[in-house]
């Protein structure tokens, strides 16, 4: 697509036919990689639709927390997003109420175990997970994806007033729309331990996918990431 040659009304009618079209054929991927059958699932509902991105929800038995979806077009490559996200110790700047993150260690070259604090309101305890993050490419399509995972690890101490989230499985999807536009796909499915309100829980399912696709959307702008050559 040459840009350049658009004019700016153009191309902002691109982005939105875009945007109103990205969610629905990743969700439709998400489902059918998802091991869990839908007969066994409620129904996805869309919870938000608000400064392109959408959020859709379901409930998960025995959790309080909603399983999420959050998609959205981002104006930058996927090698730039794929360097944000690999950036561990930054997330707090761009991912809604991340307290902290930091690797603990490495296990191979695309894998990570990763130590992440959520700030939760009062008078719910913050939640931290211990994460497997694995990333894998597909050289095809130019595809990126984060898979991560809950683990146990008695080697590494709950932090004090905290409450470890005892399983959570999501990842990141980053679809190449072309040299300078990607679609950017968010899903979380967590038992956040412990009991937290409802009242809270429902608005967690929806805010965190949302904050955090806007975050991620201004931190692609920084310098220090914009240098990251795309590979188609």
């Amino acid at each position: 697509m040459v840009w350049v040659a658009l004019s700016a009304s153009e191309r902002l009618k691109i982005m939105n036919i875009y945007r109103r079209s990205i969610f629905h054929s990743t969700l439709l991927a998400v489902i059918l990689l998802s091991p869990v059958t839908a007969s066994s699932e409620s129904e996805w509902k869309l919870a938000l639709q608000r400064d392109g991105v959408e959020v859709f929800t379901r409930a998960v038995a025995g959790s309080d927390l909603d399983e999420f979806i959050g998609s959205t077009l981002i104006e930058a490559s996927v090698n730039i997003i794929e360097a944000v996200i690999d950036d561990v110790p930054a997330a707090p700047q761009w991912m809604a109420d991340c307290r902290e993150a930091r690797i603990i260690r490495k296990i191979d070259e695309n894998s990570h175990v990763v130590l992440n604090v959520t700030k939760t309101p009062w008078p719910v305890w913050d939640r931290e997970t211990l994460l497997v993050s694995t990333k894998r490419k597909d050289a095809k399509t130019g595809t990126v994806i984060f898979a991560f995972h809950s683990m146990n690890d008695p080697e590494v101490p709950v932090g004090k007033k905290n409450v470890r989230i005892p399983s959570v499985d999501g990842q990141w999807i980053l679809n190449p729309v072309d040299e300078g536009h990607t679609k950017v796909t968010y899903t979380v499915k967590s038992n956040p331990g412990g009991s937290i309100p409802k009242f809270i829980s429902q608005r967690t399912s929806w805010n965190i996918p949302y904050k955090t696709l806007l975050g991620l959307r201004k931190m692609v702008k920084k310098d220090k990431y914009r240098g990251t050559v795309y590979q188609p």
